[in-house]
């Protein structure tokens, strides 16, 4: 069975031959102008985190160029309990401090974040685990990291449960908003705020269990975006509702997604990149919302036939994309592909091993969950086809240059 297939742009791999190492998710910044990629390294990969289990947060050096060789350095920054496989620590770079790095931690029996400064060594803790931050780096949204783990255990922390499992709505759960510089905090938007704005506005939820799976703040932190989730009943699968909200709980927005919309991007402050159900149940395409008109303009429904972990490069020219494994053939592949929005054009950059999906190792899945990395002309990548999670880099400058 091939390692890869049909690769047509040079990668490298940059984490350490046989370790187990990983980023995360595909919409935080991995990486800074100083070509320092941050990353986790583990002790293992086949079963979820348990208490107790220490992610190391570290950072690699990124090639200079196509022909150069990673050192395949881990530079060791500090540990952490409070991650996943998915989307791992939350790690990322903070546009305000220089040299800091922001990470969810599990500390004094409490989840919180932490913020870390490589040059000095210096850190400081917040009271809160963030789920998104702005990209100014001034502010955070927060949310239940318990109840997600209840929800989707390859997204949330396991140390503690949630105070509100026995609640379906609560009123006294639901989106912070975290100052970073100072740590202050205030609950903005409940749960159970959300649901009744979503029946005023025609949906049926019930006395159904919610959680908030996603939430991304819009690129000047104006706006954000939430993915408000039912707790599935066996044997079907969760709803999905889209909701956007100003940073005061304010001046809610319903997009109709039918119960189905998965991952997103935002292009600008307005439009929303989303592979959703576009104008009734059955009709998944990968589409641009407008937040303030609702207009919907779908994306080359011929070439984004599947889901696949979207963003925008960062002149808006590209879309990366990538799939997750076709089960119906032997080799178990996902594809990394682009797509140019000037040409219409859709172009597949390699085919990676992964293996097999089930219910019983879906948390526990390696999704190449691709990144752009500062200037637009490479991304980076996770992937398990060597035999091991390991994070690996790609020139795109032959291919976004044309």
């Amino acid at each position: 069975m091939p390692e890869t297939v049909n690769v047509i742009v040079p990668v490298k791999r940059m984490s350490p031959k046989g370790e187990h190492c990983f980023f995360g998710y595909y919409d935080i910044p991995a990486a800074d102008e100083a070509g320092r990629h941050l990353c986790h390294r583990v002790q293992f990969r086949d079963r979820l985190p348990r208490r107790g289990d220490v992610a190391e947060l570290g950072w690699l050096a990124l090639p200079d160029n196509a022909d150069a060789e990673p050192d395949g350095i881990f530079h060791p920054i500090a540990e952490t309990e409070a991650w996943n496989f998915q989307q791992s620590s939350m790690a990322q770079w903070l546009a305000s401090e220089p040299d800091a790095c922001l990470f969810n931690t599990f500390e004094h029996e409490a989840y919180g974040s932490r913020i870390h400064d490589i040059r000095t060594g210096r850190g400081r803790l917040l009271p809160l685990p963030v789920a998104n931050v702005s990209r100014d780096g001034t502010k955070a949204l927060c949310i239940n990291m318990s109840r997600l783990f209840d929800f989707r255990p390859g997204y949330g922390y396991e140390e503690l449960p949630d105070p509100f499992a026995d609640v379906a709505q609560p009123r006294d759960d639901g989106v912070r908003l975290m100052d970073i510089r100072t740590g202050n905090n205030r609950l903005i938007l409940s749960l159970a705020d959300i649901v009744e704005f979503l029946e005023q506005s025609g949906e049926r939820i019930g006395g159904k269990k919610v959680l908030i799976n996603h939430i991304t703040f819009n690129p000047s932190a104006t706006r954000f975006l939430l993915l408000l989730r039912t707790f599935p009943e066996p044997g079907q699968r969760w709803e999905t509702f889209l909701v956007t909200s100003d940073l005061e709980g304010r001046n809610l927005r319903h997009h109709n997604v039918w119960g189905i919309a998965s991952h997103y991007h935002w292009r600008d402050d307005d439009g929303m990149l989303f592979y959703m159900n576009v104008s009734g149940p059955n009709t998944l395409e990968l589409a641009l919302v407008r937040d303030s008109t609702r207009s919907i303009e779908c994306i080359d429904p011929a070439y984004f036939r599947c889901d696949g972990h979207c963003s925008y490069s960062p002149d808006l020219r590209w879309i990366l994309y990538d799939s997750y494994v076709d089960s119906s053939t032997p080799d178990f592949l996902r594809n990394l592909q682009v797509y140019s929005l000037d040409r219409r054009e859709g172009i597949l950059l390699g085919r990676f091993r992964a293996g097999p999906l089930t219910p019983d190792n879906n948390d526990l899945r390696c999704d190449l969950h691709p990144r752009w990395m500062p200037g637009g002309t490479a991304v980076t990548f996770d992937s398990i086809h060597e035999g091991y999670r390991g994070l690996y880099w790609a020139d795109l400058s032959g291919v976004v240059g044309r």
